[in-house]
């Protein structure tokens, strides 16, 4: 168990939610906050599960603690999600197959993708009610409560997709409508049934959305004045000047500026980001069933050849790790996957710190300004191409030198800290180190693999720069 899911309690909608002395007022004001949210995303009483905390909270904390839980799964969405985007492909497809796999592949990381964007929507939230920030996630091995299912860096499969189709359901009423009752019925069976790796639960993601949604809608008469803290969020505790530190769409350029952001500078608007990408995920009614990730993911399933058909995916390990403690079939030990593993982890640290950082920093009044903060959100996606040009070369890498038929696969580690030091100056020199120790790490590899000599040049020029511009930033400061 971990920290974050101790208080997280899901349980089925029509079984009575487990109350003590330290939980009674936490579950009635999550009860009556859900019991406000918008039908179409909450529809508490109509899905299998509810969500509870079984412990005393008023509302805005319930929300900053279920907002946290929202970071950490898409974060973790996102990185399941493209550890299986980019598991497809090898040679034994045809060029048929190839053709195909290719469109999954690409919808797959489009999916990625908008995942980022809900993540930093979540930390958008986060940032109205001027509570801390969440950029981390659980390390392997995952405790089963706190995401929609165990956490699988895993090649794509029918099973896989399957799960993935489930998390991102939308309510039992809208599966209804749209008619797809029996398909969801075989979907579970399949996901958790004698061919499964393992038993699997899969939570619904839109259960968590919808409590937050609620928590913003007070009811329509209060009463005055309240017996106890209010089961909603107050007025008082929205930082509405926060919109000066909350990531715009516009600010997301590179082909990613059209991604579903969501900003907010009041309830009603807070509310309705968390809608939108609710709906985004599941999707509300037949007009965005295609273009949800619900939809999306159930036309790959119902394309998707089982485990007696073709196989699209390479064999890559499930779960890949540089750990030297951990078990033999996820440990990487050949030599040169292990150094690119090594970049591709700390690369994935760069990324993250970049976003922290980028929250830190206030808003320019026009997008066109060159800030520091712009700089920190152009290394990011910089990063986004970094972590896919290193994926796609350890998925042709082997796992170990004894010969074995598995590939590598990047291991998305969490590093030991994402904290920023106290000051400006030490952020800096934080993301000048990093740069710094890729240059270790790339001056090992250009000795050992000179078919990648035109991509580690490259990456190299581009950290100097990166370099230079911090050296003056650090002038300045």
């Amino acid at each position: 168990m971990s920290r974050l899911t101790k208080h997280l309690v899901w349980t089925a909608a029509n079984e009575p939610a487990p109350e003590n002395v330290r939980t009674r007022f936490a579950l009635a004001a999550t009860t009556r906050g859900t019991a406000a949210a918008q039908p179409s995303i909450a529809a508490a009483a109509l899905c299998p599960e509810t969500i509870h905390l079984d412990i005393a909270l008023p509302a805005r904390e319930q929300a900053v603690y279920l907002l946290h839980v929202g970071a950490e799964v898409e974060h973790a969405l996102m990185a399941q999600y493209l550890y299986a985007a980019y598991s497809l492909g090898g040679p034994q497809l045809s060029e048929e197959q190839q053709k195909l796999v290719r469109q999954w592949r690409d919808v797959i990381v489009q999916i990625a993708r908008e995942e980022m964007a809900h993540w930093v929507t979540v930390e958008n939230i986060l940032t109205l009610l001027d509570a801390p920030l969440n950029f981390e996630r659980e390390d392997f091995p995952i405790p089963r409560d706190l995401y929609p299912f165990a956490f699988e860096l895993e090649p794509l499969t029918k099973r896989s997709l399957g799960k993935y189709v489930l998390a991102e359901m939308p309510a039992e009423d809208v599966v209804k409508k749209l008619g797809l009752e029996k398909k969801i019925d075989e979907i579970r069976k399949y996901v958790g049934g004698a061919a499964a790796h393992d038993t699997c639960t899969v939570h619904r993601v839109g259960i968590i959305y919808g409590t937050i949604i609620g928590l913003f809608h007070p009811p329509v008469s209060p009463q005055e004045p309240p017996k106890e803290p209010p089961a909603f969020i107050r007025s008082e505790d929205i930082l509405a000047a926060s919109g000066r530190f909350q990531v715009r769409p516009e600010e997301w350029g590179l082909g990613y500026k059209d991604l579903l952001i969501g900003t907010a500078v009041d309830r009603s608007t807070a509310a309705n980001a968390i809608t939108a990408i609710s709906i985004q995920g599941e999707g509300s009614d037949i007009d965005d069933l295609q273009t949800s990730h619900f939809g999306l993911f159930l036309d790959i399933y119902d394309k998707f050849p089982d485990e007696n058909g073709w196989r699209p995916a390479r064999s890559v390990a499930r779960n890949p790790t540089t750990d030297d403690d951990a078990p033999p079939d996820r440990r990487i030990t050949h030599p040169l996957a292990l150094r690119w593993a090594e970049l591709f982890n700390l690369r994935y640290r760069m990324l993250l710190m970049f976003l922290v950082h980028s929250f830190d920093i206030e808003a320019p009044v026009s997008t066109s300004q060159r800030t520091s903060r712009g700089l920190l959100i152009s290394w990011t996606f910089g990063e986004m191409y970094n972590l896919r040009s290193i994926a796609n070369i350890l998925m042709d890498l082997p796992l170990r030198e004894n010969g074995s038929e598995l590939f590598a696969g990047p291991p998305f580690e969490m590093p030991y800290s994402l904290a920023l030091a106290p000051r400006e100056s030490g952020r800096w020199r934080q993301h000048r180190d990093m740069l710094q120790a890729s240059e270790l790490c790339i001056g090992g590899l250009e000795e050992e693999d000179t078919a990648h000599a035109g991509y580690l040049k490259g990456l190299q020029t581009a950290d100097h720069d990166a370099l230079d511009q911090i050296t003056v930033l650090l002038g300045g400061l």
